[in-house]
């Protein structure tokens, strides 16, 4: 796609004797949702650490918007835009949800690129909480929240640094049914804001709700990339990842507890 944000041609990566990404080139488009599907140990974190910068590739060329930022260590690239959470969520435990997302708005993100008044920082952590649903907790001390409001935390330092390009590591992991239509509402929204996302999902109903794409990854490589429907339907994507949950998953009226297990790598 010509008007692609995100680029990424090439990749490969290794650990030892491990590949964990092999030739692995896509785009993302601003306002796109790409999903991230495959079976443990596919490779789909190590990718998403080579696009947010806190792993080097060892061969390929990581493209955001027309510039080159495959040498850029994460700093400089969530300057650039780039915004990640992790699977497990890292909250400073001993600052409260509003403090920790503060930390986000004044030290991350594009706000270095800008001048204005000192309290920009504050408006923009305040802005992230709102968009998340977070305000009723902003002075609760994060160590001390429940799974949901940690992973919308995670959300929202993210979103706080005011990203192009958002990279999401299962999310909905561990959430209860009654708890994922809202991080689904969530990511929906900011995909229809404008932000480009990337997500990776073991909880593949909350995951089709939402993506416009999906690619899934097995020993490194690609394996399929296209319509989320057509990717999952895929022998290919059956035979190495879903298995006899592919029904399940399609189905207008899925099952919530029908997912395939959580990722490590």
């Amino acid at each position: 796609m010509s008007d692609s944000l995100l680029r990424v041609t090439g990749v490969a990566k290794r650990f030892g004797p491990v590949v964990t990404a092999r030739d692995v080139s896509f785009e993302v488009a601003a306002g796109e949702a790409l999903g991230l599907v495959g079976p443990n140990g596919a490779g789909k974190t190590t990718l998403l650490d080579i696009v947010g910068g806190t792993q080097r590739a060892d061969a390929g060329t990581v493209v955001l918007d027309g510039r080159d930022i495959t040498r850029l260590g994460a700093a400089a690239r969530a300057d650039r835009g780039i915004a990640r959470s992790y699977q497990v969520p890292r909250p400073f435990g001993g600052l409260t949800v509003y403090e920790n997302v503060l930390v986000g708005a004044s030290f991350a993100g594009q706000r270095h690129a800008r001048t204005g008044p000192a309290d920009d920082a504050g408006a923009q952590a305040w802005h992230a909480l709102e968009v998340t649903g977070m305000t009723e907790v902003a002075n609760t001390p994060s160590g001390s929240l429940r799974l949901l409001d940690r992973k919308r935390l995670e959300v929202a330092r993210a979103l706080a640094t005011r990203p192009r390009l958002l990279l999401l590591d299962e999310i909905a992991g561990g959430l209860t049914d009654r708890e994922l239509p809202q991080v689904v509402r969530l990511v929906r929204s900011l995909r229809d804001d404008g932000v480009a996302v990337v997500w990776i999902e073991h909880v593949l109903h909350a995951l089709l709700d939402v993506v416009d794409r999906l690619m899934c990854l097995a020993a490194g490589e690609v394996i399929a990339q296209g319509d989320p429907h057509d990717v999952i339907r895929s022998p290919e994507v059956i035979e190495v990842y879903l298995g006899s949950t592919v029904d399940a998953v399609t189905d207008p009226a899925p099952d919530p507890a029908t997912t395939p297990p959580g990722e490590t790598a």
